[in-house]
């Protein structure tokens, strides 16, 4: 379907932004087809909001450890890069167990779930243009200083990874915490490895 929301009218699009959409609209059909059989018992309503705790502790743990990257590399890199690779997993389980509904393209979702994508999206850059008070409330405290430290810099550079990737991860969280139970019905169905192949075209 088309947004009726969208800032820009469906004729004002450009040909080569159309064909985009559509392309992304495959992939997601191609995206939930290939995982169609996956994790069935996970997609409800407990299973959605258990993901999202461990991700906020994932995401937590990134955000705490990029703190030691001030003090040195090998402090912070091994917890680092640990919660990194468990945020990643953790996501990508979300993605399939909820239809990956927050990064769905206009053209997949119907008008419930599309207003719920605009919501969480959009608190989501409330989130991100909080957080990044942070690292500049830092960067403008270290100005005070004459020098600075090289690792300094390093660690509030970590600093805006970390932040940045947790309010990415906001809208996933949002729609995963409120989605209902699914209907069996309405799980996604596996198509056959040529049939995913011509939507990923």
């Amino acid at each position: 379907m088309n947004d009726p929301n969208s800032a820009f009218p469906e004729e004002a699009k450009p040909q080569v932004w159309r064909r985009y959409e559509d392309w992304r609209g495959r992939r997601h059909q191609a995206f939930n087809a290939k995982h169609a059989h996956r994790l069935t018992s996970w997609r409800n309503r407990r299973s959605f909001r258990r993901l999202v705790v461990a991700l906020l502790c994932a995401l937590a743990l990134v955000i705490v450890s990029s703190g030691f990257a001030f003090v040195g590399t090998p402090w912070f890199i091994l917890p680092f890069g640990f919660s990194l690779v468990a945020v990643l997993t953790i996501l990508t389980i979300l993605r399939i167990v909820t239809g990956s509904v927050a990064d769905a393209p206009v053209t997949a979702l119907d008008e419930i779930q599309l207003a719920q994508r605009n919501s969480a999206r959009s608190f989501g850059f409330f989130v991100l243009s909080a957080a990044m008070f942070i690292p500049y409330a830092v960067l403008i405290a270290l100005s005070t200083q004459d020098e600075v430290p090289g690792q300094w810099v390093y660690g509030s550079a970590i600093l805006l990874i970390s932040l940045v990737l947790t309010a990415v991860c906001v809208p996933t969280m949002l729609i995963a915490w409120w989605m209902a139970d699914p209907d069996p019905e309405d799980f996604p169905v596996a198509l056959p490895d040529t049939a995913r192949e011509d939507l990923q075209r």
